[in-house]
């Protein structure tokens, strides 16, 4: 049962969700990486990294 110190079943303070670095959100800045490659592009806003492919290898592009 709760005890109004936080312990109880939801009190923990623990939130779910995609969490820091979940690949969701993670701002305007940074760069577009080929993990195969390592070419390396800025990253543009409302263009997700992991919809681009490599120009020079043609592999899937991440969020660096």
């Amino acid at each position: 049962m709760p005890r109004g110190d936080g312990t109880g079943p939801l009190g923990g303070g623990h939130r779910g969700g995609m969490g820091r670095g979940g690949g969701r959100g993670l701002g305007p800045g940074g760069y577009c990486v080929c993990p195969k490659c390592g070419y390396r592009e800025p990253h543009r806003p409302g263009q997700p990294c992991m919809e681009k492919k490599c120009p020079k290898c043609g592999a899937v592009m991440t969020r660096e």
